[in-house]
């Protein structure tokens, strides 16, 4: 136990001898310091290097008559160098950037809207074989004998005289506050929402959100206009150009164009937003794989751009052979998803050119399988239901 003792006690004297030590070096070396005006070496950008000698600041013996920096202005030099190292930094990583460029990439690619239509039962001579991932769906219904897809122009909603395509595609400030007002409305008149704060409506109504409800008017507004935000819009827009008694109301457009879904439509409505700032991978599914009485789904395309015609608006479709039909026990608003696709299969995808006059994209749930575009140009798509 004393031999213990002492080896502690040894320990300790040896410890303050070397912080004795250590306390006097430093002493030393700061007076030193002082009276030499000389300071340690410290490397700085070689931003500004013409060579990895120049890339160190170091000024002793070049700085002997170099008075030194008071603090104030040495912290001002370091903040200085700081603030230049973080800009040059930020510029460098600018550069290295590559910007996604959405109109440039849709531009470039091709509609195909002749392509040949796909038969799920088969190989189409392409070795990999197409996954449904929903049990119990049948790919190989009737023969689809008719197109699977086809336009209309919004003037086929309400005439050439009103003008509501030329309207719609050269006036981006009507399409923005048409979008806006439909939203409001649908969001003021679907029940689900009138329960969230203000903090998350506000969230729901950004124009890079998507929003649902019903096209179709609830039974207990009656006579009373519902769409009243689009109904103002319209008649802001169209009241110099057309008699007044010719300017649909807000709940007449959506009626229109819903009306095109068929005799038993599901009502629902979605405004897409979308992923527009990278490419991404299809995803090819059906919304229900239904169509009761030949329901149709219309995609209405809301470009970014005044008179745009390319790519990158509607929804990406993969014509079918034959109908792909789901049980009738199948959920009428639950996707139908598929797996498989690659690049073997880009000569049956069709990629929808928008156009003035082709506003309005329709098909049947199941003689196609659709996806979000992998690159979008656009504001939205809504899709009536």
């Amino acid at each position: 136990k004393s031999m213990a003792q002492h080896e502690v006690k040894r320990l300790i004297t040896h410890v303050l001898l070397l912080i004795s030590i250590t306390s006097r070096f430093c002493e030393a070396f700061h007076i030193y310091y002082r009276s030499n005006g000389a300071h340690c070496c410290r490397p700085t950008s070689t931003l500004h290097s013409a060579s990895s000698s120049d890339a160190v600041d170091c000024d002793g013996p070049k700085a002997a008559g170099r008075k030194r920096p008071e603090r104030s202005s040495r912290t001002r030099i370091r903040r200085s160098t700081t603030t230049t190292r973080n800009r040059e930094r930020s510029k460098r990583q600018k550069e290295g950037t590559v910007v996604f460029d959405g109109k440039a990439l849709a531009s470039s690619q091709c509609s195909n809207e002749g392509a040949s239509p796909f038969d799920l039962s088969g190989s189409n001579g392409i070795t990999k074989q197409i996954r449904c991932m929903t049990p119990d769906i049948s790919p190989q219904g009737e023969r689809i004998e008719h197109p699977c897809f086809s336009f209309l122009s919004l003037d086929d909603l309400f005439g050439k005289e009103l003008g509501m395509s030329a309207k719609f595609n050269g006036d981006a400030s009507f399409r923005l506050a048409l979008r806006a007002a439909i939203r409001q409305d649908i969001f003021d008149s679907t029940p689900f929402y009138r329960n969230l704060s203000e903090k998350a409506a506000s969230v729901l109504l950004l124009p890079d959100s998507s929003l649902e409800g019903s096209w179709r008017k609830p039974v207990d507004y009656g006579s009373d206009i519902r769409m009243k935000h689009t109904t103002k819009v319209l008649v802001d827009a169209f009241d110099r150009i057309a008699d007044r008694t010719n300017i649909p109301t807000g709940d007449e457009l959506l009626d229109k164009i819903g009306s095109f879904c068929g005799a038993k439509p599901s009502t629902h409505l979605i405004d897409i937003y979308g992923v527009q700032d990278r490419k991404i991978s299809h995803s090819w599914h059906q919304d229900s794989g239904n169509s009761p009485d030949s329901s149709k789904t219309v995609l209405w395309g809301f470009p970014a751009e005044d008179n745009y015609e390319g790519c990158g608006v509607f929804s990406h479709v993969i014509p079918l052979q034959y109908e792909c039909v789901a049980p009738v026990s199948h959920p009428r608003m639950e996707p139908v998803l598929f797996d498989g696709f690659d690049e073997n299969h880009d000569t049956y995808i069709v990629r929808p050119s928008y156009a003035p006059g082709r506003e309005l994209l329709l098909y049947r749930d199941i003689d196609v399988l659709h996806s979000s575009p992998d690159v979008a140009y656009r504001t939205s798509v809504m899709r009536f239901m």
